[in-house]
């Protein structure tokens, strides 16, 4: 992963703030049903997070630790 930032393939990377200032998970799908004040869904589950995520646990000492699978749906609050 360090050789591909490094690479410089990336120059920009933009987070987009929600009308009040909350940060947004991708997304807050209003043609699903989405309602303020919905809190989105986590939906960052690539094999590179995964595996960023493991090494992280295991060095903390937590290698049974897994991404959760209840992180809550769109209109949870």
């Amino acid at each position: 992963m360090s050789e591909f930032l490094k690479s410089e393939l990336i120059i920009d990377i933009e987070v987009g703030l929600g009308p009040a200032g909350e940060l947004r998970y991708p997304s807050y799908p209003q043609n699903q049903g989405w309602v303020f004040p919905g809190i989105g869904e986590f939906q960052c589950y690539d094999k590179y997070l995964k595996a960023d995520f493991k090494a992280a646990a295991a060095r903390a000492g937590h290698s049974e630790w897994e991404l959760p699978d209840d992180a809550g749906t769109y209109n949870d609050v």
